[in-house]
């Protein structure tokens, strides 16, 4: 058992080499073994279920790169547009703080330029965000941004000005920051690591100074400005940027002395902080004294939080379908239930989708056809195997579309499941079809976001991310949330319902999905969809133009004729006028709103119109309903009913929640209860006659210490007697040390004479005494296994029996 006592033992893999061990083989066989490099194919090994040649893997392996490139491209773009309007806002921050100080007052010190960024919580998870604020202040040119604050705008141009001169930026993080001197030397030696050229390092000549002294850095600022250009000195010396990326995690007197060093060489160095916050200034004034609040100059910053971006990066990825490999229902819930419920962790969800897309691109043989640009021609087909027809065929999905089949064409039906050549030929149609639908589903799905927009009712907001969830689901079009949109949408009044068609028109309009083309002919569903909004459009502005010039016949019309004169060169010059409301509805605009209910303003609303063209607007909007109903149920369907939706949409739940949801219990129990199975030794194994206990229960002595404990521990109720559970731990490991020859065979002893046996229980009595245990060995080895089974969690101590400990566990495996 000595050689199991330690766990955590290191141990070296060294990989067999390839090179210098094939004397004896052929060319053939070397070039074999090279092609099969573990490390050079990323770990991808061929798939033996279904027989797959080497040109398959390396096909899943070439796709599997290109998509989680894509992948993380898109997520980083996402991350940095999020933030645009921040970085630029920081940026001019840094590059105005001393210019803005030469217009204040004259103060006995200078205060220290400080920017507090509110990132959210989990701020150590920050690191992405954090390195594009270093890059962003450290580059000669502010980021682009669509809109600026009034102070940063007014401060543009000196801006520009100072951009020549990019700052020196650092990043210090707690734990590199343990103590002052820890953090001086940590900010210094990574200033003077900047590679600047024309800088001197003051460490390599001159008077030695510790690496720790702010003269060093007072000194390389010194050459460093020395070194730049004469003309417009003032202006153009950089400024040096400290980011204490997580603030609450530092030690507090460490920060008061740090800061306060800064604040005093800052006469001499340009420093400006810049703190991340998890969250709220509390942390600032509960962490700093007012002596060093006083020395700060403090702005906000407040980034996106993790939610907004998690909404951000599920919408580019998966509703737009920007991606080739989507992520189905219950891995999707997966995601979000870890981030929402556990860390609110970016990184944490990226990595979690990474392992998602190596384990459908390792495992997967289907996926060499995971392909958005997948053709007759492509190479994939060449390479489909007997074992991958086999498994084509199980898909659920290929299974209804075949019987689907059977209704219209037995033939065609017939040849699916027995030509594999003729399934070769379908494959290309029917990816085809599921990026046709994926295209579709996001138009639809854009312009369902869009009307509930139109609303602004608090309880009928549904986050973009539960929508999309629930259309994974195939819920969305059954659910009660459609419907009440479209009754909103009947309720509209007449101008209102104008100003909607107009902008659902727009949104078709501006979607790369459906342009209007100048023929007839239309390439894809969309375009045909676009033209029944157009149709829908013309009819009702014909129908409101109509009712607007027949409805003037009261003599408030008449005062108003300049004003609908003007109306009417908008209308002519610029297209239909949304402010426009109908002439009729204007008529008791001047009466009191007190005399005045809501029903009757509709009523009079709705009179004005002649009985004709009330018709006509009623089947209009009917026709405007049953539009929108229809689009919802033919484009936002489940993707179960598309075929072959299982090679672009990964749905295994298990393997992802044992990878990134463990259950330690389980595990440590198992462990305890089981230890021949996790150390893989004999010794701990029960005997082979001894079938009628379990195996949880058998207690040997051979077993690891807090194995022998634990499963004592099970035996206990809630309070345990620390002396008894020492004596029967004492006790099981006495009965280990007996020999299993002390008694013997009863012929033998029949045989052997008074002399004899009293030889015998001498040599007996010798045995037992050279075998028994040292009582200070098992006192030490029983407080080592209680230590172990209290850090884990199974006991801890109670003040109300000094010589008891309290259980903590139950349900024991």
């Amino acid at each position: 058992m000595d050689e199991f006592d330690s766990l955590t033992d290191g141990v070296f893999y060294v990989p067999p080499s390839t090179i210098g061990k094939t004397v004896g083989k052929s060319k053939a066989k070397a070039a074999k073994a090279a092609q099969w490099d573990h490390f050079r194919l990323d770990g991808f090994q061929q798939l033996k279920d279904v027989n797959e040649p080497i040109e398959a893997m390396e096909i899943r392996r070439a796709l599997f790169n290109r998509e989680w490139e894509l992948m993380a491209g898109r997520i980083e773009n996402v991350m940095r547009n999020m933030n645009t309007m921040v970085l630029s806002a920081i940026y001019n921050f840094v590059h105005n703080a001393y210019s803005r100080q030469s217009n204040n007052a004259v103060m006995p010190f200078l205060e220290l330029p400080t920017g507090l960024i509110f990132a959210g919580i989990n701020v150590p998870d920050h690191d992405l965000l954090f390195q594009q604020i270093a890059q962003t202040i450290s580059s000669s040119t502010p980021p682009s941004s669509g809109a600026m604050g009034a102070e940063d705008m007014e401060l543009d141009s000196n801006t520009a000005a100072s951009a020549s001169s990019a700052s020196h930026v650092v990043v210090l993080q707690s734990k590199d920051c343990a103590n002052l001197k820890s953090a001086q030397k940590s900010m210094i030696e990574q200033f003077l690591g900047l590679g600047i050229v024309g800088a001197i390092n003051p460490l390599e000549g001159g008077a030695r100074l510790q690496n720790y002294d702010m003269l060093v850095l007072e000194r390389w600022y010194q050459s460093l400005c020395e070194s730049s250009d004469g003309a417009g000195e003032e202006r153009k010396q950089p400024t040096l940027v400290i980011i204490l990326q997580d603030f609450e995690s530092f030690d507090y007197d460490t920060l008061q002395d740090f800061i306060t060093i800064c604040s005093n060489y800052q006469d001499r160095i340009p420093f400006v902080l810049l703190m991340g916050l998890a969250t709220s200034i509390d942390a600032l004034h509960q962490g700093l004294p007012k002596a060093v609040l006083s020395r700060l100059q403090t702005r906000k910053f407040q980034m996106q939080q993790s939610s907004e971006c998690l909404t951000a990066i599920i919408e580019d990825l998966f509703i737009h379908a920007n991606v080739g490999l989507m992520v189905g229902s219950l891995p999707l819930k997966q995601l979000i239930d870890q981030f929402i419920h556990y860390n609110f962790s970016v990184g944490g969800f990226i990595s979690n989708l990474k392992y998602i897309v190596m384990h459908h691109f390792y495992a997967n043989p289907l996926s060499i056809l995971c392909d958005r640009s997948l053709t007759a021609q492509s190479k994939a087909l060449d390479f489909l195997t007997k074992g991958h027809f086999d498994h084509l065929r199980m898909l659920p999905s290929f299974q209804q579309y075949v019987e689907d089949k059977l209704n219209g064409d037995p033939q065609e039906a017939e040849m699916l499941i027995l030509d594999d050549e003729f399934l070769v030929q379908q494959i290309p149609d029917m990816v085809q079809g599921l990026r046709e639908y994926h295209q579709n589903f996001g138009m639809i799905f854009d312009f369902l976001w869009f009307l509930q927009s139109r609303f602004s009712i608090s309880l009928l907001k549904k986050p973009k991310r539960a929508l999309y969830f629930m259309a994974l689901e195939g819920t969305l079009i059954n659910s009660s949330h459609i419907p009440f949109l479209q009754s909103l949408v009947r309720k509209l009044d007449s101008n209102s319902m104008m100003m909607f068609v107009e902008d659902w028109l727009q949104l078709f309009k501006e979607s790369p999905r459906c342009i209007p083309k100048n023929s007839t002919t239309l390439e894809n569903a969309m375009d045909g969809e676009l033209i029944v909004v157009q149709s829908i459009r013309d009819r009702m502005a014909a129908l409101l133009d109509n009712v607007s010039e027949d409805s003037v016949t009261s003599s408030s019309e008449t005062e108003d004729n300049g004003e609908e004169a003007e109306d009417s060169s908008k209308m002519l010059s610029g297209g239909f006028v949304k402010k426009r409301k109908l002439v009729s509805l204007n008529v008791y605009a001047h009466e009191a709103d007190s005399r005045q209910t809501r029903i009757a303003k509709k009523t009079r609303e709705t009179a004005r119109i002649p009985k004709g063209a009330l018709g006509a607007y009623t089947l209009l909007v009917k026709e405007i309903d049953e539009t929108i109903s229809r689009l919802f149920r033919t484009y936002l369907v489940c993707h179960t009913s598309v075929p072959l939706n299982e090679i672009y949409y990964y749905s295994q739940i298990t393997i992802q929640q044992k990878a990134f949801l463990p259950q330690p219990r389980a595990s440590i129990q198992a462990a305890l209860g089981q230890p021949e199975v996790y150390l893989n030794c004999d010794c701990c194994r029960p005997p082979s006659g001894s079938t009628g206990q379990s195996l949880a229960d058998m207690v040997l002595p051979t077993q690891h210490d807090t194995c022998i404990l634990y499963k004592l521990y099970v035996e206990c109720g809630r309070m345990i007697n620390m002396y008894d559970w020492f004596t029967a731990f004492g006790m099981i490991l006495e009965r280990g040390q007996q020999p299993d020859s002390v008694e013997e065979p009863p012929a033998k002893k029949r045989a052997v004479g008074k002399g004899g046996r009293a030889g015998s229980k001498a040599k007996t009595k010798t045995i037992a005494n050279a075998n028994k245990l040292d009582q200070k060995e098992v006192q030490a080895r029983f407080i080592s296994g209680v230590a172990e089974l209290q850090f884990m969690g199974f006991i801890k101590s109670t003040s109300r029996k000094t010589d008891h400990v309290m259980r903590l566990t139950w349900g024991n495996i």
